[in-house]
């Protein structure tokens, strides 16, 4: 009997293999058209294409080459790993301050991923890249442990001189450190009158730091340490509906602001 891990390391040693069989999944394909679009040398797209028949991967009618049942099956059964793998390498370095604990959704669904992350010339850039966000967003959500002054200020003039809706829900940790600044907590208590705003309060601990800023999900990774890691923003569905079904449920879970307890 073959050894199917064998098959794996026999199609996974050559990208010509690979191109070869995904082509041919994709439609009938003549010898010239394999050699145009693959790129590969005709003894070695002879070669590829006999191993093929050999494994019944592939068949010939007249001038063209197509896949068998099996031969599709192992084609898209080889896409996935390969987009699988590609999406958890882009998110090695950083999938350790994902929330994958609190999160609803498959780890494939981050395949459309963008990954801010500091560098030497832009060590703030996931801040900023959140901050281009929230500020042109027309409709803003939000579940944070935290919210520093710079998002604070650029929330307030989307929605208190702007016309932005929010919807927010802060731990109780967040608001008492912009107590300790007195610039935040003036912008805070004049965010709390806006009409275009409405915040709650937690009732209890909140574990990750994410916003909906109209279509895009973004989450401000940390570590354990609180700095900032890197900023992943996604616009696939599964994971939008994950987020505001989350605003929604720390929302209805939150007790309503006593604006009366921030006058001071």
């Amino acid at each position: 009997m073959t050894d199917p891990f064998e098959e794996i390391v026999f199609l996974a040693r050559s990208k010509n293999r690979i191109r070869v069989l995904e082509a041919l999944a994709g439609g009938p394909h003549t010898r010239r058209e394999l050699e145009s679009t693959v790129g590969a040398s005709q003894p070695t797209l002879a070669r590829i294409l006999r191993d093929f028949e050999d494994r019944y991967w592939v068949e010939r009618e007249g001038t063209q080459y197509r896949t068998t049942a099996s031969g599709a099956f192992v084609a898209a059964s080889f896409t996935d790993l390969l987009s699988n793998v590609k999406t958890e390498v882009r998110l090695r370095d950083v999938v350790r301050w994902l929330p994958m604990a609190h999160l609803d959704v498959a780890f494939e669904r981050f395949d459309d991923a963008r990954i801010t992350r500091p560098t030497q010339t832009t060590p703030s850039g996931p801040l900023k890249r959140a901050l281009e966000l929230s500020a042109r967003a027309d409709r803003q959500l939000v579940v944070s442990y935290v919210l520093n002054h710079e998002m604070l200020e650029t929330i307030y003039d989307a929605t208190v001189d702007g016309s932005q809706s929010l919807r927010g829900v802060l731990s109780r940790g967040a608001v008492e450190t912009l107590r300790e600044d007195p610039a935040s907590w003036r912008r805070f208590r004049e965010l709390l009158a806006a009409e275009n705003a409405d915040l709650r309060l937690a009732d209890g601990p909140v574990p990750f730091a994410v916003g909906v800023a109209d279509e895009t999900v973004y989450f401000f990774l940390r570590d354990e340490s609180g700095l900032l890691r890197a900023l992943l923003e996604s616009t696939d569905d599964d994971v939008r509906e994950w987020a505001v079904r989350t605003v929604e449920e720390y929302w209805n879970r939150g007790v309503d602001v006593d604006r009366s307890s921030f006058e001071s």
